[in-house]
């Protein structure tokens, strides 16, 4: 199981990303967590333009809210507040089913890592995303100059060194 993430989905539907999440992790579907939902309905609210895409993925079952356990809101409940509602959820859900975090936040990836769970960050993802010959490096970089614009998003130049290296990356999936 792979939960998702706000700052992943809403960034990839801003640049029209998000059909590639599931090619690149062949899969139909991935899980998001009833904090990720209000998130993304507080964005549908805004009237936000990725939002209706976002929804129109969970409304044909690509995302699928997943209702949380006794045990994982126990846990949810002993991460700090620092974390979003949504990351601490993802974070709980993943530890107890023992599936994958997708994020773009550096203070989930930390906690992932402190609890030993799988942690997917953005930079990952673009960079399997021409390392598994699902896009193109050009539209990888097209999709960089994109996230840059649209949503306001800044790469360190040793980010989109690692993006862009030469070596043999792998994609992990769960």
């Amino acid at each position: 199981m792979i939960l998702v993430d706000t700052d992943v989905i809403s960034a990839l539907a801003k640049v029209d990303g998000l059909p590639l999440l599931f090619t690149l992790f062949k899969r139909s579907n991935f899980s998001i967590t009833p904090g990720i939902l209000a998130e993304l309905t507080h964005s549908l609210a805004l009237s936000r333009s990725y939002a209706e895409t976002v929804f129109g993925f969970i409304g044909d079952g690509r995302f699928q809210v997943l209702l949380l356990m006794s045990a994982e809101i126990t846990f949810r409940d002993s991460l700090p507040d620092t974390l979003g509602a949504g990351e601490r959820e993802s974070i709980a859900v993943a530890k107890e089913r023992q599936g994958t975090v997708m994020s773009n936040e550096s203070r989930v990836a930390h906690y992932c890592r402190q609890l030993a769970i799988p942690c997917v960050r953005l930079p990952d993802i673009l960079r399997a995303l021409w390392a598994e010959g699902v896009i193109s490096r050009q539209e990888v970089q097209t999709m960089i100059e994109d996230l840059q614009v649209k949503d306001r998003m800044q790469f360190k130049q040793e980010t989109l060194d690692a993006i862009f290296a030469e070596s043999n990356p792998t994609t992990r999936s769960s």
